[in-house]
C-alpha cells in the first residue's frame, strides 16, 4: 500500500527502451528499461539526506496500476516479462528510509511490439555470369535481410560463401574456384533482422568448358620451290 508523501512532489523522466527477447528461438515476452532522475529534496525544500529507493508502478490502463515493483536505490531498471501487443503505463515513486513515500511521477507509455516471426520471402533466384571456375548468383527478398550461398556437386552441398550481414532486398554472391564443365548445386539463404532464416528450394548451373589455351603444333617440311 501506498503511503502519503511526506516530502516534496518531483517530476521524473522515464526513458524507455524496448528489448524483445530472441534466444535461438522467438519469446513472447520483453522487457522495458526505465530511468528517471532522484529527487533532492523533501516536502519542505530541506534536503533529502535519507532516500531509501523508488518503487515502480504499471499497469495496461492509463492511470492505472496493478503491479508493482520495488527497485531499490537505483535510477536505472529493467522491467521483464511484458507482454508482447499489449501498451503498459508506467509511473514510479521515490520513498525514504522511514517509508515515507512520494506522490507518483509522470506517466509514461509503452506498446510492446509483437515480434516479427516470419521469415523472408525469396524470390527470382538465378544463376549468371557463369564461366569454367566461377559463377554469380541472385536473388530478391520482400524485406532486408543477410545474403549467403550453400553450393556444391550434390544436394548436399559442402561450401558456403563468407556471410553478407548487409541487410538488403537485392542479392548478390560470387562462387570462384569451380570445377570445369560441372553440374553445381545451390540454394540461398537469407536471414531478416529478427533472426528469423529463409532457405531457398535446390537450383543448378553448370560450369562452361576451361578455355582452349593449347596452341597448334609447330609446322613441319617448310621448303622453298
Amino acid at each position: 500500500m501506498r503511503k502519503e508523501a511526506t516530502y516534496k512532489s518531483w517530476f521524473i523522466t522515464l526513458m524507455i527502451c524496448l528489448a524483445v527477447v530472441l534466444n535461438g528461438n522467438i519469446v513472447f515476452a520483453a522487457s522495458t528499461v526505465l530511468s528517471w532522475t532522484a529527487p533532492t529534496t523533501n516536502a519542505d525544500d530541506t534536503p533529502l539526506t535519507d532516500l531509501g529507493g523508488f518503487n515502480i508502478y504499471y499497469g495496461t490502463a492509463p492511470g492505472s496500476y496493478s503491479q508493482s515493483i520495488d527497485a531499490g536505490n537505483v535510477t536505472t531498471y529493467q522491467v521483464d516479462n511484458l507482454s508482447t501487443g499489449v501498451t503498459y503505463y508506467f509511473v514510479t515513486t521515490a520513498y525514504d528510509t522511514s517509508g515515507n513515500e512520494s506522490g507518483y511521477s509522470n506517466e509514461t507509455s509503452k506498446t510492446i511490439p509483437v515480434p516479427d516471426t516470419t521469415p523472408p520471402a525469396i524470390s527470382s533466384v538465378q544463376s549468371g555470369d557463369i564461366t569454367y571456375s566461377s559463377a554469380s548468383i541472385a536473388w530478391t527478398t520482400d524485406e532486408a535481410s543477410d545474403t549467403q550461398v550453400q553450393y556444391g556437386t550434390t544436394t548436399s552441398y559442402g561450401s558456403t560463401t563468407t556471410l553478407d550481414s548487409s541487410m538488403l532486398t537485392s542479392h548478390t554472391q560470387h562462387l570462384t574456384n569451380l570445377l570445369p564443365a560441372t553440374l553445381y548445386h545451390f540454394k540461398v539463404l537469407s536471414r531478416d533482422a529478427s533472426g528469423n532464416l529463409a532457405i531457398s528450394g535446390d537450383y543448378t548451373f553448370i560450369t562452361s568448358a576451361p578455355p582452349d589455351i593449347m596452341p597448334p603444333s609447330t609446322p613441319v617440311g617448310l621448303r622453298a620451290d
